[in-house]
């Protein structure tokens, strides 16, 4: 993949903003970084729709960038692009799997119906900040070590000292 061609796409997680500091890192170093926006009313599945319908085209080196929820949003917007033959690389950050992986029980019940059941993994790289204090890391790291059974050599796993905003993101930019 081309560093210097790649088009990144990055969907927030919840009540995240375009004015994150995820977002401004990741534009500081891709300027031409589209910004996936949700918000709990939204109809999610149109929103991947449109993006889905916005990206199926002729853009090389894909990379989907999805935070939290919003990495579970990213995963269906890959898995929608590999299905129809697209293919792109997947960034996920602290990813929300499924509302049992929450410390709390506070996610927005009009958003359940929208998460979906993440089971199949290509060209996916997993950041989880391991003093995570939203998701459970390490119930997510042993989620993610089960799925690298099935799918060799299509996950990473990198854990981070960080919490589940990754106060240090830009730094993992270098990674990316």
């Amino acid at each position: 993949m081309d560093l210097d061609n790649r088009q990144i796409v990055y969907i927030h997680g919840l009540y995240s903003s375009k004015n994150s500091k995820k977002f401004r890192a990741i534009t500081k170093n891709f300027p031409t970084a589209i910004y996936v926006e949700w918000k709990v009313e939204d109809n999610i599945f149109e929103i991947i729709q449109n993006s889905y319908n916005l990206l199926k085209g002729e853009i090389k080196d894909l990379v989907l960038i999805g935070s939290s929820t919003g990495g579970n949003f990213a995963w269906q917007l890959q898995k929608k692009l590999l299905e129809n033959g697209k293919s792109s690389q997947l960034i996920l950050l602290n990813p929300l799997i499924d509302i049992t992986f929450k410390f709390l029980d506070d996610f927005p019940s009009q958003l359940n119906s929208y998460l979906v059941p993440m089971n199949i993994f290509v060209n996916t790289k997993v950041f989880l900040g391991m003093k995570d204090k939203v998701l459970n890391a390490y119930k997510s790291k042993k989620f993610f070590e089960i799925q690298q059974k099935s799918f060799i050599n299509q996950i990473d796993i990198i854990e981070v000292e960080d919490n589940h905003r990754f106060d240090n993101f830009e730094s993992l930019l270098l990674l990316i």
